[in-house]
C-alpha cells in the first residue's frame, strides 16, 4: 500500500505540478507510440493481476513518455473489465511505470493519464487475451 501511495505521489508530481511548463511541453512533445515490448509487458501483467482479464473491453494505450532522470518509461492504458460480482466497473485509467522492459509499478486513476496532450490509440492486444 505504501508503495502505491508513493508511486501516485511520484507520478502526479512528475506529470503535473513539479515540472515546469517548458519541461512538460518537452516531455509530451517527445512522446512515442508504446513499443511492442511495453505492450507485451502490460498484457502479461494484466493477465496475471486482473480478476477477469478476459472480460476487458474498450481498451486504449497511450504513447510512452521517457522519464530519463529515473530511467523509466510511463504509459497509461484505459480499459473496462468485470469485477468479482460479474459487473463491469466502468472505464478506468491506469498509469504504468516500465523499467528494463518490465512493469515496475502502476497506479489506478493517475491524474497524468487524463492530460489532453497524451495521445491514445486502440489496444486490441489487451481486449483479445
Amino acid at each position: 500500500m505504501k508503495s502505491k501511495i508513493a508511486t501516485v505521489a511520484l507520478l502526479s508530481a512528475l506529470l503535473s505540478s513539479c515540472v515546469t511548463a517548458e519541461q512538460a511541453t518537452q516531455m509530451y512533445g517527445a512522446q512515442t507510440p508504446a513499443s511492442p515490448v511495453i505492450r507485451a509487458a502490460i498484457v502479461e501483467h494484466v493477465r496475471n493481476t486482473f480478476f477477469d482479464p478476459y472480460s476487458i473491453r474498450d481498451a486504449e494505450i497511450s504513447n510512452q513518455l521517457r522519464l530519463s532522470s529515473l530511467g523509466v518509461d510511463v504509459v497509461c492504458f484505459k480499459a473496462n473489465a468485470k469485477n468479482r460480482m460479474g459487473g463491469y466497473i466502468g472505464r478506468k485509467a491506469v498509469s504504468v511505470r516500465i523499467k528494463d522492459g518490465k512493469v515496475n509499478s502502476w497506479v489506478e486513476e493517475a491524474t497524468g493519464c487524463s492530460d489532453p496532450r497524451l495521445k491514445y490509440e486502440p489496444f486490441p492486444q489487451l481486449e483479445n487475451l
